[in-house]
């Protein structure tokens, strides 16, 4: 399965750096699926313009500004393409109602930004030791999927490419309606 994200690119950066493909940010902690103490949670979609929506859907206006990164010096947010063998690794689908149903967790309990109820679920996820990470649908567009890794481990890099030219950048745009200046 491919598996994909927006992050902050340095192209000499080393795995363990910041800037790589396979760094998973260690100031951890508000993010919804994020449990600091137990794993580090590695952010992905599955499909490019799902990471691209996700990474600036928040933004009223996309203009070319948005690929500066504000927190590393240099660095320009690119789109990666990861390889990920589910069946090596096995996700557990907050997607799959009869999950839902047997866990007897209702769908508001994952799409709402409740990180204390997320964070204590990922964690009883994670405890169980047979899960590599969750699937959940994104609060954007219910059709994107999206995933929680626990740990970057068992991801290998496909590619890294800019964003600004993809189509899927230009889908992710319409999708979410943004007006997009400066392209």
């Amino acid at each position: 399965m491919l598996l994909y994200r927006v992050f902050p690119y340095l192209r000499d950066a080393r795995g363990n750096e910041p800037g790589h493909p396979l760094y998973a940010n260690q100031a951890q902690g508000s993010g919804r699926w994020d449990n600091p103490g137990l794993y580090s949670a590695f952010y992905l979609a599955k499909s490019p313009e799902a990471a691209i929506g996700e990474a600036f859907g928040n933004l009223l206006t996309w203009t070319p500004a948005m690929f500066a990164s504000p927190v590393l010096k240099g660095a320009e947010r690119s789109l990666c393409a990861y390889d990920f063998d589910e069946a090596k690794s096995p996700l557990i689908d907050f997607d799959d109602p009869g999950v839902l149903c047997e866990r007897e967790i209702r769908p508001t309990h994952v799409v709402i930004c409740n990180r204390p109820r997320t964070q204590k679920l990922a964690a009883e996820i994670y405890g169980e030791g047979k899960w590599s990470g969750i699937c959940w649908w994104s609060h954007h567009l219910p059709e994107w999927g999206l995933v929680v890794l626990f740990g970057a481990a068992r991801l290998t890099v496909v590619g890294v490419e800019q964003v600004a030219g993809q189509a899927a950048f230009g889908d992710a745009a319409v999708a979410l309606s943004k007006l997009c200046k400066g392209f």
